[in-house]
């Protein structure tokens, strides 16, 4: 007499459900592995799934990798995007998105070291995936500018591009410092002096000459570096 096989207790998911699962796995893996260390098994073996089934989902751990930066820029593109819109004032919506950018890097310091490195590769594909995320991203702080130049709020000399650059360049900086443990001091305060350099030092000042911009770069600098 044969056995009855009983059903698997195993709940089958829905391709959406799996594609989420791998893709948490494969973050955690990558934080505490590294990308280069990981490896497609070692994701497969988090989830409960044999390496063929990561495989089916993502064709290679690059694949894999885009998909895991691209779900984090989604998360704190949102995040910042709808923050902006429930705010009114230029320096409001600086402050927060600095502040909300400088916390967002705080606490996934190890996952954005990942994303760092893996960028500032040579693979190319990757490097542009991370570029067009990073463009939607910061570009948030471009439409802040242009919007409070029509207002009136800030100068029409004013480059916006030149903004962007000084706050995410400035914010880059200090996740190294995390990064590396040399980190002095607290990120609110850092973020708070950071808004008030940018949006008195350059934003409302009408005279955008090379010297003053020149002197803001090495105030931006000094208080990093402190």
């Amino acid at each position: 007499m044969s056995k009855v096989k009983k059903p698997s207790t195993r709940t089958r998911l829905s391709r959406e459900q799996r594609e989420s699962e791998i893709i948490s796995a494969a973050r955690q893996v990558f934080i505490n592995r590294g990308y280069e260390i990981a490896t497609i098994a070692e994701i497969a073996d988090v989830v409960g799934v044999v390496e063929g089934t990561v495989l089916h989902y993502f064709k290679s751990k690059r694949a894999l990798m885009a998909k895991v930066i691209e779900n984090f820029y989604e998360e704190i593109t949102l995040a910042m995007e709808t923050g902006v819109a429930a705010i009114s004032g230029s320096q409001n919506k600086l402050r927060y998105i600095i502040h909300t950018h400088m916390s967002f890097l705080h606490n996934n310091s190890d996952l954005c070291t990942v994303i760092l490195n893996e960028s500032r590769g040579s693979h190319t594909e990757l490097l542009e995936k991370v570029h067009n995320f990073n463009r939607r991203y910061t570009n948030v702080v471009i439409n802040v500018v242009r919007e409070g130049k029509e207002n009136g709020e800030i100068d029409e000399a004013v480059s916006p591009i030149l903004i962007r650059n000084v706050v995410f360049g400035a914010i880059e900086h200090y996740l190294w410092d995390i990064v590396s443990g040399t980190t002095r001091e607290d990120s609110n305060v850092i973020a708070e002096q950071l808004t008030h350099l940018v949006f008195n030092g350059i934003v409302n000042s009408a005279d955008d000459s090379r010297s003053e911009i020149n002197h803001l770069i090495l105030k931006l600098n000094k208080l990093i570096d402190e």
